[in-house]
C-alpha cells in the first residue's frame, strides 16, 4: 500500500515524518513516501517545530497568491503520480492536505469520463485541510471590489493576502464574479475558494477528513462538503489547526486509515 505524503506549509518532511509517526507505526504494512515543497518559507514565528528542524529549512509548495504557480504545482503533483506512481492513497496536513484535494479536483474537472482506476489515487486522508483553491480563466472583466469585514469571506481573503515575505507574487486585485463569487485576479485568471454550492461535490474517491470541529470552517468543514457524502468519514480531534496527538488518539486515526484503505 503505496501512501503519498504531503506536509503543511511552512514545514518539511522531517517534521511530518516526526508529527505522523504516531499512526505510521501502526500501519507498518504501508510505504509511505514524502515529496517536499520547494518554495522557502520564512520562519519568524510559524511553525513550532522552526528551532529543533532549523536546519531542514521551512517548505511551501506553492506560492498562495501566484494563480500560475498554483497550476504549475497541481500539474507537477499530477506528472509526479503519473512518473512514479501508481499510489494507492494520498496523506496531506494543511497546504499539502489543499494540495492533493486540487490535483484530484483538476484531475476530474480535465478527465470528465475517467473510470475509478485511472484517478491519481484511491483514496485520500486529509488532515485539518483548508478549502481547495480553484483557478478560473476569466471571461468577463471585473473592476475591484474589497470585501466588507463582515462578508463571510472577508477573513480568507484577508489571509490569502498575507504574501510570503521571500516571494514576489503577481499582482492580484480582490472582485467578484456576477454571479458572486469572490476572486482575486488579474483579469486573466481569477483565484478563489472551492466552492460546494457553486461547484458541487467536486471529490469523488473515498476520503478520510480528521478535523477540528471548533475550528474555522475553512480548515475543514469546507473541504468535506466538496466531497461525494457517501465516500467521506471524518474523524474529530480539539487541537484546533494544530496537528492531532496523544497516544489513544494517534491509534484512533491509523484504524480511520487501515479501514478507509481497505474499503477503497
Amino acid at each position: 500500500m503505496r501512501i503519498l505524503c504531503l506536509h503543511g506549509r511552512g514545514s518539511n518532511n522531517d517534521i511530518f515524518k516526526m508529527q505522523t509517526a504516531g499512526f505510521r507505526s501502526q500501519l507498518d504494512d504501508f510505504e509511505f513516501e514524502f515529496v517536499q515543497g520547494t518554495i522557502g518559507h520564512a520562519k519568524e514565528g510559524w511553525a513550532i517545530h522552526t528551532d529543533t528542524f532549523a536546519n531542514s529549512g521551512l517548505w511551501e509548495y506553492y506560492d498562495l497568491l501566484d494563480p500560475y504557480n498554483v497550476i504549475e504545482t497541481e500539474q507537477e503533483l499530477l506528472q509526479l503520480i503519473e512518473d512514479d506512481g501508481p499510489y494507492d492513497g494520498v496523506l496531506g496536513y494543511s497546504q499539502g492536505a489543499s494540495l492533493a484535494a486540487q490535483a484530484i479536483i483538476r484531475f476530474a474537472v480535465e478527465n470528465p469520463t475517467a473510470t475509478a482506476d485511472q484517478f491519481p489515487f484511491r483514496f485520500a486522508v486529509f488532515i485539518n485541510c483548508p478549502t481547495p483553491i480553484r483557478i478560473l480563466e476569466m471571461d468577463e472583466k471585473v473592476e475591484p471590489d474589497i470585501p466588507k469585514p463582515e462578508e463571510a469571506d472577508a477573513n480568507l481573503y484577508r489571509m490569502l493576502a498575507r504574501a510570503n515575505p521571500l516571494l514576489d507574487s503577481n499582482s492580484l486585485f480582490p472582485a467578484r464574479l456576477g454571479n458572486g463569487r469572490r476572486i482575486l485576479t488579474d483579469n486573466t485568471v481569477g483565484l478563489t475558494k472551492a466552492d460546494a454550492a457553486l461547484d458541487g461535490q467536486l471529490i469523488k474517491i473515498p476520503t478520510l477528513h480528521i478535523r477540528c470541529p471548533e475550528d474555522k470552517e475553512q480548515f475543514g468543514l469546507e473541504a468535506y462538503e466538496l466531497c461525494e457524502k457517501s465516500e467521506a468519514r471524518q474523524f474529530f480531534h480539539h487541537h484546533d489547526h494544530d496537528f492531532p496527538r496523544g497516544y489513544e488518539e494517534m491509534r484512533a486515526i491509523a484504524k480511520e486509515i487501515r479501514s478507509l484503505a481497505e474499503a477503497a
